[in-house]
């Protein structure tokens, strides 16, 4: 059984609410949170001082994942392998990747999605197929989170909430736009053996200020997936095949 913090933060390319480069902002609401997890969406530039790079670098954090400008990586203080990046279609991004922590895998998928009701369903639709969370090696305790692009009447959702369970934290999920948050644009997803047992929205007036979207932060537990791993291995078929994901 493990313990650690994580956050999903869409920082908006770097953007402050006022459209004006900030990352030093970006930065200074990490750091006052101390995540050892952030699931990052839409970072700046990959060069200059919107960098993902320069970000960890001023947050004491490891960057893993793609730095092309508008993706999804993550800062971690603990191994990630295993990094897939796939398109979702109409501009949403999925990041796929295993975080190695205390001799247990964690899956994590950090993503963006359309704000267009037909479209978030096609994307959706792709994200619960069997090359991403429908996918029968992937056996482990399982991180889905970013920014689901919801408007108010929250379309397209429907096999999220079927297959996934919302985490149960932060009871106040409101956290779009940043200034005067109306309603839960992002989101934290689990499967397998884990749980939140805290959270919250980041309400600071740094966090109103850094970005549209205010970063929402968990304390999560998860239960030893080894076992549950070990069964997966024992029911193949072919027990020569490797998985290229949890292999």
């Amino acid at each position: 059984m493990s313990t650690f913090r994580i956050m999903s933060y869409n920082i908006n390319g770097a953007r402050s609410a006022a459209g004006e480069l900030a990352p030093e902002l970006c930065a200074a609401v990490i750091r006052a949170q101390q995540p050892e997890l952030v699931m990052l969406q839409r970072i700046g530039s990959p060069i200059g001082i919107s960098s993902v790079d320069r970000l960890a670098d001023r947050v004491g954090l490891s960057v893993y994942g793609p730095d092309s400008e508008g993706s999804c990586p993550f800062l971690s203080c603990y191994p990630i392998h295993h990094i897939q990046e796939l398109q979702l279609g109409f501009g949403g991004q999925c990041v796929q990747a295993d975080l190695e922590y205390e001799n247990e895998r964690i899956h994590l998928f950090n993503l963006t999605l359309s704000w267009d009701f037909r479209q978030r369903r096609e994307q959706v639709k792709l994200l619960m197929g069997e090359q991403l969370l429908n996918n029968p090696f992937l056996p482990c305790a399982t991180i889905i989170c970013g920014d689901f692009g919801l408007p108010l009447w929250r379309g397209g959702q429907i096999p999220l909430n079927e297959h996934l369970k919302r985490a149960t934290f932060p009871v106040w999920r409101a956290n779009f736009p940043g200034k005067a948050p109306l309603w839960g644009r992002d989101r934290v997803y689990f499967r397998g053996p884990i749980k939140a047992l805290a959270g919250n929205v980041v309400l600071t007036g740094e966090a109103r200020q850094a970005s549209t979207h205010l970063p929402l932060v968990l304390t999560v537990e998860t239960s030893d997936t080894r076992k549950v791993l070990k069964i997966k291995k024992r029911a193949q078929i072919a027990p020569k095949q490797t998985n290229p994901i949890c292999g």
